[in-house]
């Protein structure tokens, strides 16, 4: 008995075991290989410092959890990113990845679609990019022509500076799919997609809704190359879906004229390198056409590869990651500095010495309206812009005798001014206020800074100079204008409110005062 009983409790325990290693196995095997596919890398950018993208080394090599291709890979092929939409239109989740190849520098695309069958992904198609770089690549799913089918759309630019935008359709046929191309757009300016709002019909899938056009915008190839005598001009064009066509077609065209410029000043500007561009866009550019009552600015710092939005309390802090030029200005794209996702293109046309006139495009992926907040006409936000940079300026210490050698003052509104050593003293019918005043140099040109009792009328800062008006040196000849010259007229000064910064200063909203002298 106690034999059988001891034979029982081994062959119990062999068959415990024997299940728990098949059950390792089983696992080990089957759901590490679900879906057949080859060990892939994955490689997340590093930061747009040291960054390197057309080729990945390892130092730009990263695993990242949570990015998987179910599509199955082949040894030579790196995994740069993934995407999931249903692209077939079967209900069913379909995968689309980015990767690299060893022998190729572009990005290509894999498809892949779904399959209930199999319960695995079939690989049905690959497209090669023009692009190489990352960071200035970008795919997603829209249903750009309004029938509830999603379309893929892929965005970049070549390593040419030309800005890339194309649309594949999938077409299910009975034991296979095909993938086709329904939009193809390069141009040397910008491309981006019109998403307006579509009717609530449309959201709860009762209705068709509006297909999404896309604008190209290009220089005018058939302007005069003679910078000095032209225009800087765009081609601005519209393409449309059309159904019977099966693809975007052109429906209209607009040319948008620049300003005229000096010839030396353009090509100084625009000497085919872009580091004299970027550094022409170096600092804060104001918004001329703003519709609300706060302003709006864009910082641009190429030395920290930095762009930052600036509106109201808000600010938007992005990285430079790419840029090139164009005939009549430059092509930039950044990204998010938090979020990565989050990419703007820039198309910055020149339009004046000191003025650019901006589109910004955001990522395809995110909603994107006509009037664009930030897109308008800019001017530099410097005090050499505003005031005038051909300007001969005084040293302020002969702006400090002028004022103090003039026993009285008066402005536009009546009020009288005078100025004693250090202090000032303003004199109306009402009131009467006084105050310290100092006068330097900020950069090249003078300023005064006023401190004054608490219900000051004055602004904090002001920068100094002389009116100026024109006087005839000889009168018109036949075939010959006038001859004249500016001089200044130091009976009257021109005050206009600044804000500082230790090197320099800047146009500040405010109202300028005009002083007379009173004989």
């Amino acid at each position: 008995m106690a034999k059988k009983l001891k034979r029982l409790i081994i062959i119990t325990a062999s068959l415990s075991a024997f299940i728990i290693v098949s059950m390792f196995v089983i696992r080990f095997v089957f759901f590490n290989n679900e879906y057949g596919n080859i060990p892939s890398k994955t490689v997340t950018p590093t930061s747009a410092n040291n960054q390197k993208e057309d080729t990945p080394d390892k130092d730009s090599l990263s695993e990242e959890e949570g990015m998987t291709s179910f599509i199955p890979l082949l040894p030579t092929e790196t995994l740069m990113s993934t995407l999931t939409i249903d692209f077939d239109g079967d209900t069913l989740d379909d995968q689309i990845i980015t990767i690299r190849k060893a022998n190729s520098p572009f990005l290509f695309l894999i498809v892949g679609l779904y399959n209930s069958e199999t319960n695995s992904y079939d690989r049905v198609a690959e497209i090669t990019t023009e692009i190489t770089k990352i960071r200035t690549f970008s795919y997603s799913g829209i249903d750009m022509t309004g029938d509830h089918r999603m379309s893929l759309v892929y965005q970049g630019v070549k390593n040419n500076g030309d800005s890339v935008l194309k649309i594949f359709h999938c077409r299910r046929r009975r034991n296979s799919a095909d993938v086709i191309t329904i939009g193809d757009f390069s141009s040397d300016g910008t491309i981006f997609i019109l998403q307006n709002e579509r009717s609530e019909a449309y959201e709860l899938s009762q209705a068709k809704g509006a297909s999404f056009p896309v604008w190209v915008y290009s220089s005018d190839k058939n302007e005069e190359q003679n910078q000095a005598t032209s225009s800087v001009s765009q081609i601005q064009t519209e393409y449309k879906w059309d159904e019977d066509a099966g693809k975007f077609v052109q429906t209209r065209q607009l040319r948008i004229t620049g300003s005229r410029m000096a010839a030396k000043e353009l090509s100084r500007i625009l000497n085919g390198n872009v580091v004299t561009f970027a550094k022409f866009l170096n600092g804060l550019w104001y918004k001329t056409t703003n519709t609300g009552t706060s302003p709006s600015y864009i910082y641009f710092n190429y030395d920290s590869k930095e762009v930052i939005f600036l509106s109201e309390d808000t600010e938007g802090v992005y990285s430079w990651e790419d840029s090139s030029l164009r005939r009549s200005g430059i092509y930039l794209t950044a990204v998010n500095s938090i979020i990565s996702s989050m990419k703007r293109r820039f198309d910055i046309m020149l339009t004046g010495v000191n003025e650019v006139y901006v589109n910004v495009h955001d990522d395809v992926g995110m909603v994107i309206k006509e009037s664009n907040h930030w897109n308008g006409t800019y001017k530099k936000m410097s005090f050499q812009s505003t005031f005038g940079e051909n300007k001969i300026v005084l040293p302020h210490e002969e702006y400090l005798k002028t004022l103090q050698n003039v026993k009285v003052w008066q402005d536009e509104d009546g009020r009288k001014f005078s100025f004693d050593n250090n202090s000032f003293k303003i004199t109306t019918p009402e009131s009467e206020e006084t105050g310290l005043f100092v006068m330097d140099t900020v950069g090249s040109y003078p300023v005064i800074q006023f401190r004054g009792s608490d219900k000051t009328l004055l602004q904090a800062a002001y920068a100094v100079k002389y009116e100026t008006k024109e006087e005839t040196v000889s009168p018109a000849r036949r075939g010959k204008k006038p001859s004249v010259k500016i001089v200044e007229n130091k009976d009257v000064l021109i005050l206009s409110p600044v804000s500082l910064s230790p090197t320099t200063c800047f146009a500040a909203e405010g109202k300028m005062l005009t002083l007379k002298k009173v004989n």
